[in-house]
């Protein structure tokens, strides 16, 4: 398998966790890529149109992407119980990690709004409301 990832991604961070939890980090190889908001990196836009880390290239070729998506395909691949079967506790379960994940996009958004943005246009009252759903 082959995960195209940005070394400061938090996506990629617990895409890695789960591969580290169930043993098969040492059949990804790592392909660095440049994730932008604006320049989009090419070489990932091919296999994801988002042009998003974390994409994962699987044995067969597919490619998946979405840490959500990446994260249960290892967890079944490795055969883990690291997402709950069917029944009240998968959606609790899932129903976290939707949290989690917002609680990334958001301070992800904020790092940009910090980084990415001309320092005119910044949005002071914007990022702070992002911080709010991380706090």
């Amino acid at each position: 398998m082959k995960l195209y990832f940005s070394a400061t991604s938090p996506y990629v961070r617990k895409c890695m966790v789960v591969a580290h939890e169930l043993g098969l980090v040492n059949r990804i190889e790592l392909l660095a890529a440049n994730a932008h908001p604006v320049n989009r990196d090419a070489t990932i836009v091919v296999a994801n149109p988002l042009g998003k880390v974390p994409t994962l290239i699987c044995d067969d070729g597919r490619a998946l992407y979405d840490s959500r998506v990446i994260c249960e395909y290892l967890d079944d691949l490795g055969g883990g119980t690291l997402f709950p079967r069917p029944g009240a506790e998968r959606w609790q379960a899932l129903t976290l990690q939707a949290l989690a994940d917002g609680m990334l996009d958001a301070a992800l958004l904020a790092r940009y709004e910090d980084v990415a943005r001309p320092e005119p246009l910044r949005w002071a009252d914007w990022r702070k409301g992002q911080l709010d759903k991380v706090a």
